[in-house]
């Protein structure tokens, strides 16, 4: 029995990395998906590819840290769904910026789209959760739990987030479980990112930095992120609720 079977769920960040694995194995676990992302063409390219292998998925194109866009999506899902079972916040951004060189814009975007994108999803989506066993699976990171050089606007709001989650999870109790992930460094296009501009060299040794501070190694995959989002987001984490849970490979562990 897929564990996700007839429920609704809505994935943000669902165009790229971590979101599009989500949106293709929450599917696979039987839910429905509403995917949103910024890239309407990259929305479009997963819904078709999604929906051709049989997968119930569409994409509604959302900036998170808009209240008026999340407004209009919280309508969108009210309009297809009905109501809502699960919300996984993954979106995020990343910036690697000394904190005395970190500009306003700057700080503004990434505590808009980490912390205040998080907050505006689930003021405006869990209002159709009531009357459900509703679900939400908040993305932090590793950085929400230790800090980290030249990462001060992303730890703080990742951080915010897991703090978020833990007021949330007692205010929503019983009906709506809200729980985090912290993953460690994950082998997608964003961490990579955080790179650009550096001197290859450079790149390279932070890269091999990330990889041997894992316990395993390597870096992690997308899948085995998912992996616990869709256990939580699941009624077999039923009595899971308010936790933060390192994904990590013993980044937090140190």
């Amino acid at each position: 029995m897929p564990r996700l079977a007839g429920k609704q769920a809505v994935i943000t960040g669902a165009a790229g990395g971590i979101g599009a694995v989500a949106c293709r194995l929450f599917c696979t676990e039987g839910a429905s998906v509403i995917g949103t992302d910024l890239s309407q063409a990259s929305g479009d390219r997963l819904e078709a590819e999604l929906r051709a292998d049989g997968l119930e998925f569409s994409f509604v194109r959302c900036d998170i840290a808009s209240s008026s866009e999340v407004a209009a999506l919280a309508d969108e899902v009210r309009l297809r769904f009905g109501g809502l079972d699960v919300l996984y916040n993954n979106a995020g951004v990343i910036l690697g910026r000394p904190l005395v060189e970190t500009t306003d814009d700057e700080w503004d975007h990434v505590v808009g789209v980490n912390l205040r994108g998080t907050f505006l999803t689930m003021r405006a989506l869990v209002p159709l959760m009531h009357g459900r066993s509703g679900s939400i699976v908040n993305t932090s990171s590793g950085l929400g739990l230790v800090g980290s050089e030249q990462m001060t606007a992303y730890c703080a709001s990742k951080g915010g987030v897991v703090l978020l989650t833990k007021a949330a999870a007692l205010e929503l109790a019983p009906s709506i479980r809200v729980n985090a992930l912290c993953p460690g460094v994950i082998d997608t296009p964003m961490p990579r990112a955080a790179l650009a501009g550096m001197p290859e060299d450079v790149r390279q040794a932070i890269l091999g930095e990330w990889t041997v501070s894992h316990a395993a190694g390597r870096l992690g995959r997308p899948e085995e992120v998912v992996s616990a989002a869709i256990y939580l987001a699941s009624d077999e984490a039923s009595f899971v609720t308010g936790a933060v849970i390192p994904v990590d490979s013993g980044i937090t562990a140190r």
